[in-house]
């Protein structure tokens, strides 16, 4: 049996920020169902960093994750992991209030963001469609974010460290014995005081293998393509361009354009596949909104994001089973938040308490707390 101070269920994301920020205070150890880290919702997000994004709490994640992603720590990658986008969020007619209030929102979190007319949303994105459109908003400061860098550098990090990462080893059973778990895996057996259960869409199904009562993760699908177009100039400078409510977006990549419906298609955890009809509506919704032709797609694919039933993270141990400590629910933010979130996990199982870095951001314990649910 290999023993650990610190068990990771998941690599992903969570689990290898998880794993960054405790392998320093102890032996730490990520468990992967799959032979490679990342195959699932990390391997394919379209992942950006917008402090205007998501919700009040999503928003304090991912400002409390700016320094880390502008000023990563020394050896942490060799190339950077953001860089410049910029997004820029169309409104049409009927939504002249929602354009108001959506604007103080978000000047509210990024002092940087402005209000552009119709023929500045057209001057930046000219295949765009003219007849609904009001006027829009632009963050200039959104980037696009190095998936692969990221992840990569949170698990050489953890490497450097002393830490592991076991592949293939698919949880069979969790059970406690004294005050510790012992972890059953299809590569061997574990045993360690603390199980980080960051495992995505499958969060639940470790719980009740854990006899932990499940928290009602929400898996939902994405749909992403990839596309050359004719009928419009691709500048490759342009932003990201989500309307509001976000039923599109899209933005440059490679020779053509990456492009989603911003589909929350209900799934359970599985290894999510694109559906046909799903393709055809994000090429439909992309036609009918811009100038754009799109003759062939060129790449497609799905990802699951998970959520709770109010769109923010779980981090915290469960307290009916001393030990178990979740890290579940990041939705699709959970990329851009992802220092943040290792930090907290880091700072309450090792220190009891919240860094006061996040503490400042005004994140707190009862924020991600699991005990929300009870």
């Amino acid at each position: 049996m290999q023993k650990c101070d610190f068990l990771i269920i998941g690599a992903g994301i969570a689990g290898a920020s998880a794993g960054y920020f405790l392998s320093p205070h102890g032996r730490t150890i990520i468990l992967e169902r799959e032979d490679v880290p990342g195959y699932h919702t990390t391997g394919r997000s379209a992942a950006f960093y917008a402090e205007t994004y998501g919700n009040a709490i999503i928003q304090r994640l991912t400002t409390a994750s700016k320094k880390f992603f502008f000023h990563p720590p020394e050896g942490f990658s060799s190339v950077p992991l953001v860089s410049g986008r910029g997004a820029l969020y169309v409104l049409s007619t009927g939504q002249e209030d929602l354009w108001k209030s959506t604007l103080a929102d978000m000047q509210a979190r990024v002092p940087a963001v402005y209000a552009m007319t119709a023929d500045e949303v057209l001057a930046c994105v000219p295949s765009l469609r003219r007849e609904r459109i009001i006027g829009g908003i632009m963050d200039p400061d959104c980037q696009d974010i190095d998936v692969h860098a990221v992840h990569q550098g949170y698990l050489s990090g953890l490497r450097q460290q002393g830490g592991r990462v076991v592949t293939s080893a698919d949880v069979r059973g969790l059970h406690q014995l004294d005050d510790s778990w012992v972890v059953k895996t299809a590569a061997g057996d574990f045993y360690a005081k603390n199980i980080i259960n960051a495992a995505g869409a499958w969060g639940d199904e470790i719980a009740q293998k854990a006899g932990v009562e499940p928290l009602g993760l929400l898996p939902k699908r994405r749909t992403i393509i990839v596309c050359p177009v004719s009928g419009g100039m691709v500048n490759r400078d342009m932003p990201l361009t989500l309307n509001i409510p976000e039923t599109l977006y899209f933005k440059p990549e490679g020779e053509g354009l990456l492009v989603s419906p911003a589909d929350e298609s209900p799934s359970a955890p599985c290894d999510a596949q694109p559906e046909e009809f799903d393709v055809a509506l994000t090429v439909d919704r992309l036609q009918q909104s811009t100038a754009y032709e799109v003759d062939q797609v060129t790449r497609k694919w799905a990802g699951l994001r998970t959520f709770l039933t109010d769109r923010t993270p779980v981090a915290g141990y469960d307290a009916a089973a001393s030990g178990f400590f979740w890290c579940v629910g990041q939705g699709g933010y959970g990329i851009q938040t992802s220092p943040a979130i290792g930090m907290f996990v880091a700072g309450l199982i090792t220190e009891g308490k919240v860094p006061d870095y996040l503490a400042a951001h005004g994140i707190t314990a009862e924020t991600l707390s699991p005990g929300r649910f009870v």
